[in-house]
């Protein structure tokens, strides 16, 4: 009688075979994890575009009220009194607050309060004790962007130029200073370039004139390029 001898395989997987695997694992959950962070990046820039959008119908109303003046925080030519704009979101808040007087400070020592508009999704810098309230006291440790002067003259811009105000930017990316407002190359060093990881190396600018533009490796010269007229 013929006897045949069948050599079985091991049962389980060799070490080649794990090895493949975990890299298969590894490989996927690269590619995943950057669809990720691409699509939360995109979802943040948007966000802060509308936030953007919003923020300057605000500023176009401050403006039809106050002589064509957009607000900022060094105002030169101050049309409202010193407290109302100190700064550009206190400038802002009666207009945004309006119907909600509760929202708006009555004297010095009370701040406004203002709405998640006026924070960039992506600022990992805010000072909040819960991000989710709808409305935050609104300070320069809770303000997302902040206010550019007109480079030329260093005074707030006025809508009324038209043209002229192509290329200006009036907000931004930023972790405000109290009072201060972006003009100078030194200033964007200490306003602007902390943040610039804020959109993976860009900064959203809202310009004067109504452009919005993530303004990708930016610096302040990348930022004021078309400043001036041609």
């Amino acid at each position: 009688m013929k006897v045949s001898t069948v050599t079985q395989r091991a049962k389980g997987f060799t070490l080649i075979e794990i090895l493949v695997v975990i890299a298969i694992i590894i490989l996927l959950a690269g590619i995943s994890f950057t669809v990720f962070s691409n699509s939360s990046a995109t979802a943040d820039r948007t966000r802060c575009t509308d936030n953007l959008h919003r923020l300057l119908d605000y500023g176009r109303e401050y403006a039809s009220r106050n002589g064509g003046m957009l607000p900022s925080s060094g105002m030169k030519s101050a049309i409202l009194p010193p407290r109302e704009c100190k700064n550009w979101w206190d400038a802002l808040a009666p207009i945004v607050n309006e119907g909600q007087p509760e929202n708006i400070a009555r004297n010095n020592k009370e701040l406004h309060l203002l709405p998640a508009t006026f924070r960039c999704p992506a600022d990992q810098h805010l000072v909040v004790e819960n991000p989710e309230d709808p409305v935050i006291p609104a300070t320069p440790e809770s303000i997302s962007y902040t206010s550019w002067l007109d480079n030329t003259k260093g005074r707030p811009m006025n809508v009324a130029r038209g043209s002229a105000l192509r290329g200006k930017p009036w907000l931004s990316d930023g972790k405000p200073i109290d009072g201060r407002s972006v003009i100078t190359s030194r200033d964007f060093d200490e306003i602007v370039a902390p943040v610039v990881e804020r959109h993976l190396g860009a900064v959203m600018v809202l310009y004067a004139d109504g452009k919005i533009v993530p303004v990708e490796e930016a610096s302040y010269e990348r930022i004021m390029k078309d400043s001036e007229p041609k």
